[in-house]
């Protein structure tokens, strides 16, 4: 029989690779001994798996703001709360929507929820106002005032603490570095006299820092009709009507744009520019 068809037998000896506690010279990420190259002595490892001797280089993340970390941490009744519905918060909060087929026949049993989908899973953006008769969702609340903003969000999820949801959008609108630019986006397009323009959010290549390599005020290109000078990865605001437009994943806003809890300062996640 195949070495994968026979029946299992216990080994008369483990294979033990010992601790995982050396630091890469580079990065600090820990290894086992027999993970470094080959070539390299035990006195002095080197490992290219981590972050290929130093050529990649990835900034910590920003420390979450007081009010988040207690929310994060702490044994109260609202903490509690709140990361039993962490999911639920966050979609509440988040700019973009994501665009899935999600399977909810499997979770009819007492297990622990699980998440399974259909198809192929992505992250949508669309217009910055509702469609007339539609109420607004996702990053066109942070275009509303505050306390309008806080009661849309809670009419939506009712079975969330208003309270809890009030510290939340209140960080994400002060710290995300994406707030401001959103709005900044709706006052450009509302300057624009045709219904048919639209802005596009680029990050600058080549930039390395998680924060600073937005457009500016002035850098918030406005996209006249008939004229397509975008880019596959260009994320593209509309004022108003049109369809969910999918934003790439290699975009360095796809990750904080949704996962607003865990990056409350927006920091760039992942792009080929890194």
């Amino acid at each position: 029989l195949p070495p994968a068809r026979r029946p299992y037998t216990e080994p008369e000896t483990r294979h033990d690779l010992g601790r995982m506690d050396v630091k890469c010279r580079h990065c600090g990420a820990l290894h086992w001994m027999a993970e470094k190259i080959a070539k390299s002595s035990e006195t002095n490892p080197q490992y290219g798996m981590c972050c290929n001797h130093g050529k990649v280089v990835v900034e910590r993340l920003e420390e979450p703001p007081a009010e988040l970390q207690a929310l994060l941490v702490d044994n109260t009744t609202q903490a509690k709360e709140f990361r039993k519905n962490i999911a639920q918060y966050n979609t509440a909060l988040s700019f973009t929507s994501l665009g899935v087929t999600e399977d909810h026949s499997i979770n009819n049993g007492g297990g622990p929820p699980i998440f399974r989908i259909h198809g192929e899973l992505c992250h949508q953006s669309g217009a910055l106002l509702p469609s007339e008769g539609h109420k607004p969702v996702y990053a066109q609340l942070y275009i509303y005032e505050p306390q309008a903003a806080l009661d849309y969000r809670m009419e939506n999820n009712t079975n969330l603490q208003r309270d809890t949801m009030e510290i939340l959008q209140r960080i994400i609108t002060e710290h995300h570095q994406y707030a401001p630019l959103f709005l900044h986006a709706h006052e450009v397009l509302a300057a624009q006299p045709a219904d048919d323009v639209s802005v596009r959010l680029r990050v600058a290549p080549g930039v390395h820092a998680r924060r600073g390599n937005l457009p500016t005020a002035n850098e918030v290109a406005v996209i006249l009709p008939n004229q397509p000078n975008t880019e596959p990865r260009d994320i593209i605001l509309r004022r108003r009507n049109g369809p969910l437009l999918r934003i790439s994943d290699l975009h360095p806003a796809y990750t904080p744009l949704y996962y607003v809890i865990l990056f409350p300062h927006g920091e760039n996640g992942w792009h080929p520019d890194l």
